[in-house]
């Protein structure tokens, strides 16, 4: 679970530090948002927009990869059943 604390500081959710679950960093006057996976990598939060997306393109790919092999099984099979539907009324009227 994602959350958010303040390094140095007080945390906003005890809860989310207990468990890793984010880090914001105020450095300057900019704040820099690390969010991290069960206390074992730390990533800033456009790191992990980032892998999220990259994550999904795969899937996505993935499934539009499976999609496009069951439409072509689909083309076959609708062929194949087509054929057999007119050979068939070719023997009957034959």
């Amino acid at each position: 679970m994602l959350g958010r604390t303040t390094r140095g500081g007080t945390s906003s959710s005890s809860k989310a530090r207990a468990e890793g679950a984010g880090v914001t960093n105020v450095v300057a006057g900019r704040t820099n948002t690390i969010v991290t996976d069960g206390g074992q990598q730390e990533v800033t939060v456009s790191q992990f927009v980032a892998l999220l997306d990259e994550a999904a393109r795969r899937r996505l790919d993935s499934m539009n990869q499976r999609l496009r092999l069951l439409e072509q099984q689909m083309e076959t099979l609708e062929a194949e059943v087509g054929k057999a539907n007119s050979s068939s009324k070719d023997t009957t009227y034959a």
